[in-house]
């Protein structure tokens, strides 16, 4: 196990309690080929963090906040995690997480189970709160996530990611799917999310060196500042046949 602590399977136990089901009963019970499990309290343990989907002459929309800091004390939960704040003028901002592991087995399929618990944080007042305008996107690649230079259909320059994460906030894609809203925003006060992904279907081929990327992030639509973060993450890897 990698990045494992205290404090990390206590919160593997506190995730598997919240989101307990017979389904969630039957997928932790499978044999796995890896598990990685992280907690942040000792740093973001490879982690890194960025945003998406903004104009390209729009300067201001590339600034953004990655932080490896205690949560907010309005959160149940103690200790730190990894956070990222942008302001969304345009509203349609993806605010990510992504990882390499290269642990795995060198070209060869596996399923990939993610269990979290994050939280969201609306840092500006609009007019209009809406949680189905807010979607949490995972999936996994067997290359790194970057930054590139789109254009959209009214020839508008961006910088998007070279993933498929869907057209739409609310679209899935063939690399990262939608999960569903984060219809626990419900206010400015931080939100805790705790969940998996065990109902849906993640497959992901490695490299010729055994690894693949992790991504996990909000697909936002709300034209604000918004801090989304990371505060426990555990992930399964099971080979395909």
């Amino acid at each position: 196990m990698e990045g494992m602590t205290v404090k990390a399977l206590l919160l593997i136990l506190f995730l598997w309690l919240a989101g307990c089901s017979s389904n969630m009963d039957h997928q932790a019970s499978e044999f796995v080929d890896l598990l990685t499990a992280y907690d942040f309290e000792n740093g973001p343990q490879g982690w890194e963090g960025g945003i998406s989907d903004f104009p390209v002459d729009y300067k201001d929309s590339a600034d953004y906040e990655f932080s490896n800091f205690q949560m907010p004390n309005s959160l149940s939960l103690e200790g730190k995690s990894l956070k990222i704040s942008a302001d969304n003028p345009y509203g349609d901002l993806f605010y990510f997480f992504k990882r390499k592991i290269p642990d795995l087995e060198p070209n060869k399929k596996y399923k990939i189970d993610f269990e979290f618990l994050i939280y969201t944080q609306l840092l500006t007042q609009i007019d209009k709160l809406s949680s189905d305008e807010l979607y949490l996107k995972i999936g996994a690649v067997n290359y790194e996530p970057s930054l590139e230079q789109f254009t959209w259909r009214n020839s508008l320059e961006y910088m998007a990611l070279n993933v498929d994460k869907g057209a739409t906030n609310s679209d899935s894609g063939e690399d990262i799917i939608n999960i569903g809203s984060v219809s626990e925003l419900t206010s400015i006060t931080p939100e805790v999310i705790s969940g998996n992904t065990f109902k849906h279907f993640i497959e992901v081929e490695s490299d010729k060196d055994g690894a693949v990327w992790l991504v996990i992030g909000v697909d936002s639509g709300l034209k604000s500042q918004l801090t989304f973060g990371m505060a426990a993450l555990t992930v399964y890897y099971r080979k395909q046949n």
